[in-house]
């Protein structure tokens, strides 16, 4: 066919395509009647569809059978079809829309149209936008393969993470969090103890003593480890088979780009001021990709590991305290498989980051300095070594491919 046009052998998605992403579920929509137990109307999941054909905004000079072609953080399919019953006035249970635009959400990284990436078919979508995140789980765009086996970037963790956790939620009935009672009796025990005492001392030292054991159970717990490669709200939105996916108890959605990179130092408990620098953007630290680690802070079990490696490569490449949100980005997702060896893929995990922090709502490119506030153990030698390891492999990658 003459719109069989590939970037990494993969189709490219253009106007002129037949290519879908279908069946993105679930897309909850508030359904009439509204009663007055349910005054919103039934919250009702939807399967989602977006067509190639109602791409809107692609390239302008380029074309693909004479059609546009779908580019980064630019296109869009204008509409999506499946959840048009759910008409209550409060519509999509996220959004508050139906029939909304799909966005992509990876796109090939080296191939590209007027100076923007082209998008390729089973790259990652949402579903039903008024913003980003969508009212739906990231789902993979579908058409004909240009082999037989495609790769998106996050095919084999979607897989991984569905296999470990079919008898869980979303997928099953089940709750794949652990029970947390040794941690629970220890907190009670530390509330009985004055502040400041020896015995609080103690008690504190029994607290994260309970937080590492819990972070040793839930690594092999094979549902949990899978689920670290699939990144969460910091406060997920919906109930039950509805809600995003979100962290269990005894764990903290720890921001893999630190809040503090957009926000006035001092304000985010009280929600959080934009820095100048991002005053017109829509960053949300409520909504802002998180990996889920055990404990309350960064000192604390897999949480204060996962500051103290990313609080090291920040003191190495950001001497002056900035520096770029793609150096961020790799520095983030390389330290997940450092700290929880889950073993994702680095580049799923990239996109996921990539998908909010450059959406359009947000607006910040790879190449814009951000504060680096490293915190953590930054003087580990564990991390050290571990970061010269993963610099040394780089580096023999690159000269393999040469």
């Amino acid at each position: 066919m003459a719109n069989e046009v590939y970037a990494n052998n993969r189709e490219i998605s253009c106007k002129a395509a037949s290519g879908k992403s279908i069946a993105a579920f679930p897309d909850v929509c508030f359904t009439p009647p509204q009663t007055p137990p349910m005054p919103l109307g039934i919250p009702i999941p939807y399967p989602n569809t977006g067509l190639s054909k109602d791409t809107t905004k692609g390239t302008r000079t380029i074309r693909i059978t004479r059609k546009e072609v779908m580019l980064k953080n630019k296109s869009y399919y204008k509409t999506s079809y499946g959840d048009e019953p759910g008409r209550a006035p409060k519509k999509g249970i996220i959004t508050s829309k139906i029939k909304g635009k799909v966005y992509f959400t990876s796109w090939s990284m080296d191939v590209k149209f007027e100076g923007k990436n082209v998008v390729r078919h089973m790259d990652l979508t949402t579903h039903n936008h008024g913003s980003m995140p969508g009212n739906t789980p990231t789902w993979p765009y579908l058409d004909q393969m240009a082999v037989s086996k495609g790769e998106g970037p996050c095919k084999e963790d979607i897989k991984k993470e569905k296999d470990a956790c079919k008898e869980y939620t979303p997928h099953g009935d089940g709750d794949p969090c652990p029970p947390t009672t040794e941690l629970v009796k220890a907190k009670k025990a530390r509330a009985l103890t004055a502040k400041g005492s020896p015995a609080r001392a103690q008690a504190n030292t029994s607290v994260k003593s309970a937080y590492e054991q819990l972070a040793s159970k839930n690594r092999a717990n094979k549902c949990l480890q899978a689920r670290r490669c699939m990144l969460t709200p910091y406060k997920p939105k919906g109930r039950g088979k509805t809600r995003q996916p979100g962290c269990c108890p005894g764990q903290t959605g720890h921001h893999l780009i630190e809040a503090s990179a957009f926000l006035e130092p001092g304000t985010r408990k009280e929600g959080g001021s934009l820095r100048a620098q991002f005053k017109n953007s829509k960053y949300d630290l409520d909504r802002a990709p998180c990996v889920c680690a055990e404990g309350p802070d960064n000192t604390t079990a897999t949480h204060g590991l996962m500051h103290t490696y990313q609080g090291v490569r920040a003191k190495k490449l950001a001497p002056d305290g900035t520096w770029t949100l793609r150096q961020a980005t790799e520095c983030g997702a390389a330290s997940v498989n450092m700290v929880f060896q889950s073993g994702c893929d680095q580049q799923c995990l990239e996109s996921q980051l990539n998908a909010y922090h450059s959406s359009p709502e947000v607006g910040v490119k790879p190449d814009t300095k951000i504060p680096s506030s490293p915190s953590g153990k930054t003087d580990s030698a564990v991390a050290e070594l571990a970061w010269s390891s993963y610099d040394r492999a780089k580096q023999s990658t690159r000269m393999s491919r040469r």
